[in-house]
């Protein structure tokens, strides 16, 4: 089962092992990368299932609502992507033939003005870099440290999804031209991505100094000891190491901002210089939308929907701009 995602994740056997392979494929194939935390919170709940003696594809109320509980130490937001797995996962197996209980949508009806992204300050910004700078080594990546400083430079300054960064071969970058060219992106939609001079330049001295000068093209330019690219769920964890290293402040729900903050910091300046510039709002939109591949312009709406703690003055001028531009739609996760 190939479809260009990395299957890195074994499955024990058992009665929902080919079915949860099969899931997974089905996914793939609409478009979608059902990859590492995704696969691994399915291994978690093939061995739960395995562990209750469950039948094949029959998924029961009580079943399901045990799978979905909250566990100890667990955020409210890992509870709520594992209980859109089982509701997904339910959905395909009513779709098979099988018998599958599915939970009701818990966040149904909930728009986009519910959502607000957190939009780092320029003094937060090069707090997160210094602290990214200043990472140690560790035994276990020993390139760890070399990794982090540009991975978060690229996210912010290019705008990219975690999972576009991560998934970076050396043939995908032109050091000439300073661009990155995001083979098959979210929704399977490819695109060209300039970089700066300074990213370039910052690009440059990292495959020099990580790889000596030697490297394939089919490698990953952040490329973890076993050869494959890093996991997005270790980039999660050490990317909010650096958010508490840099005195980033805990949101009201006692998190940390999103590592996917950092693409809607680079939407929302990208938005403030071209206003400045005195470009028109509907020439900034579908360029906006375009660079960071979006499907539309409702996406690129979604992520300029701005916290009034931050560049207030701009962010109310933009707001008023676009006010009534769009229909509401639902907050789509990164």
């Amino acid at each position: 089962m190939d479809n260009g995602v990395r299957h890195k994740v074994e499955f024990a056997n058992g009665p929902f092992k080919n079915l949860f392979l099969a899931f997974i494929a089905y996914k793939v194939a609409s478009g979608l990368k059902y990859e590492d935390s995704c696969q691994y919170t399915m291994r978690i709940i093939n061995r739960q299932l395995n562990q209750m003696g469950i039948a094949e594809g029959r998924l029961e109320k009580g079943v399901v609502e045990t799978l979905a509980a909250k566990r100890p130490n667990e955020s409210l937001e890992t509870q709520k992507k594992r209980i859109s797995l089982l509701r997904e996962f339910g959905k395909y197996l009513n779709r098979m033939g099988y018998d599958a209980y599915i939970m009701p949508n818990a966040s149904k009806g909930q728009s986009i003005k519910s959502f607000a992204p957190y939009i780092f300050s320029d003094e937060e910004m090069r707090r997160i870099f210094q602290a990214s700078d200043t990472l140690p080594p560790l035994c276990r990546y020993p390139h760890y440290h070399l990794v982090y400083p540009v991975l978060v430079r690229m996210l912010y300054s290019c705008g990219l999804r975690v999972t576009e960064a991560l998934h970076i071969r050396y043939r995908d970058i032109d050091l000439t031209a300073g661009s990155l060219y995001i083979d098959n992106g979210k929704n399977w939609r490819s695109r060209v991505v300039p970089m700066s001079d300074s990213m370039t330049q910052v690009c440059a001295e990292y495959i020099e100094r990580r790889f000596g000068g030697v490297i394939g093209e089919d490698q990953f330019i952040f490329q973890a000891p076993d050869g494959n690219c890093y996991s997005r769920g270790s980039v999660r964890c050490t990317v909010k190491t650096i958010y508490r290293n840099a005195g980033i402040p805990l949101l009201s729900n006692g998190q940390y901002p999103r590592v996917h903050d950092l693409r809607h910091g680079f939407c929302v300046r990208s938005m403030i210089k071209m206003q400045q510039a005195g470009m028109d709002l509907y020439c900034m939109l579908p360029l906006l939308s375009k660079f960071v591949g979006h499907k539309g312009l409702r996406e690129t709406e979604l992520y300029l929907r701005l916290p009034q703690m931050a560049f207030n003055e701009v962010a109310l001028s933009i707001q008023d701009a676009m006010g009534g531009l769009f229909p509401e739609v639902c907050h789509e996760s990164e």
